[in-house]
């Protein structure tokens, strides 16, 4: 499953954003819910939706438009307001937490005025960085992770207890830790593991899906340098380190725990020119599709889907170019790689083709691979329930190869079988802001 992270979900191209997200083959989309935009001052009963101090509107219209696009909300919950922080520090109350979720969850319940039902719930955002969650340590002891835990178990109650199906998403971690805590340390610390997997505590964490987000200096199998950060190429460890949490009992659900990747890009060049090259990006997309694929991620978020102006902002990631209007806003070739992404794995004898169809759809697809300025058709192979398709051919590994779905005019960006050399780049391309352009 694919989704697409964005603040424009709740300003004023809010419609236009929704229908470029549908557009782009996701069947999700991660709204961040803002606690202190819904609730600058201190209701009187913070569970209660209907509080009069609580601001919906902005999160209401969203989680509709979400919803009549065919888009499966996901509701990410974050910054607490001053009144929310015990005794002027900044650090977030967990009990109260806990009840503005309940709150909201009560409002998204399906049941609620004639609003949507909302089933998957984040409990914040990197909570492994200072910036959104202070402080993370204590002299040398990471103070961040215990402090989350009861952050989530409160959170988890909370949602839950209105209704029991709802899904609690933890996590959200950054990939790098620096100053900070990095976010292999910051997930053993929350679910009582030592370096070597092995129990250090008996305290649980309840949620159902483990989020990270994976930024990368480099290519889809690029790995971080420090041995606690996680990018890419380090998903299999942090996936490791989630069955360990399950398998010592540390980790409470209803199900088996699932792995998301909540956020995730790189930037472009243009219009960044510190940036990834366009197309370069491109491939890096379809094929970091895969990887995360194999690394047992079921769902990707990207962030985001319009370029930023370059003299104001370091997002330039957009899958559309920065035009005046997202309705106007041209895709970059990331758009079709994200898309419908199609990738060829060389292997000893042959190689294999992965790919996923446009919003998991069953439409049977065409494998081609080029030759002779021409493209052979491969193979027609149906996806699976998730839209995935993959097929091992044994013939030489030159040229590419692309999919089309049968019958229709959606095809893939060519995958070249000859591997790109790992090159190295910033994902946020130039890490100053020139008031006089790029």
């Amino acid at each position: 499953m694919t989704a697409v992270v964005d603040s424009a979900f709740l300003g004023a191209d809010a419609e236009a954003a929704f229908e470029r997200t549908r557009s782009a083959g996701a069947s999700a989309t991660r709204i961040v819910l803002v606690w202190s935009s819904v609730a600058p001052n201190e209701p009187s009963d913070p569970a209660d939706p209907s509080d009069s101090a609580y601001r919906w509107g902005d999160d209401d219209r969203a989680v509709r438009l979400a919803v009549q696009n065919g888009l499966e909300p996901i509701l990410d919950i974050v910054d607490a307001p001053p009144w929310a922080r015990p005794s002027g520090t900044p650090t977030p109350d967990p009990v109260a937490f806990g009840q503005f979720a309940k709150a909201a969850a009560t409002r998204y319940s399906g049941s609620y005025g004639g609003l949507p039902r909302v089933r998957y719930w984040q409990a914040w955002n990197e909570p492994n960085l200072s910036i959104y969650l202070k402080p993370q340590w204590k002299g040398t002891t990471p103070f961040s992770p215990g402090w989350y835990r009861t952050m989530v178990n409160q959170f988890a109650e909370a949602v839950k207890s209105v209704r029991m199906d709802n899904l609690v998403i933890a996590g959200g971690t950054a990939p790098f830790g620096g100053n900070d805590v990095s976010p292999l340390r910051f997930m053993r610390d929350l679910l009582c593991l030592s370096s070597d997997l092995e129990p250090t505590c008996t305290e649980k964490v309840h949620f159902d899906i483990w989020a990270h987000h994976p930024y990368t200096s480099g290519g889809p199998t690029h790995h971080a340098a420090a041995p606690d950060d996680v990018s890419l190429g380090d998903l299999p460890e942090m996936r490791r380190v989630l069955l360990a949490g399950a398998k010592t009992g540390s980790i409470v659900s209803t199900q088996p725990v699932q792995f998301w990747v909540t956020e995730f890009s790189w930037d472009t060049d243009p219009p960044d020119p510190k940036a990834v090259p366009i197309d370069l990006q491109a491939r890096w997309v379809a094929e970091a599709l895969y990887r995360m694929w194999k690394a047992d991620v079921s769902l990707v978020a990207w962030f985001m889907l319009r370029d930023e102006p370059i003299n104001q902002s370091f997002f330039q990631s957009g899958l559309f170019f920065g035009d005046t209007t997202l309705e106007a806003a041209r895709p970059k070739p990331a758009f079709t790689a994200f898309r419908f992404p199609t990738v060829g794995i060389p292997l000893l004898r042959g190689f294999l083709v992965w790919g996923r169809s446009p919003e998991g759809s069953a439409a049977r697809v065409i494998i081609q691979q080029s030759f002779k300025g021409g493209w052979n058709r491969l193979a027609v192979v149906r996806p699976d329930q998730f839209g995935v398709f993959q097929k091992t051919f044994l013939r030489r590994a030159t040229g590419s190869v692309r999919a089309q779905l049968a019958g229709l005019p959606d095809r893939t960006i060519a995958f070249g079988l000859r591997p790109v050399p790992d090159r190295i780049y910033n994902p946020f391309g130039k890490t100053t802001l020139d008031p006089g352009g790029p």
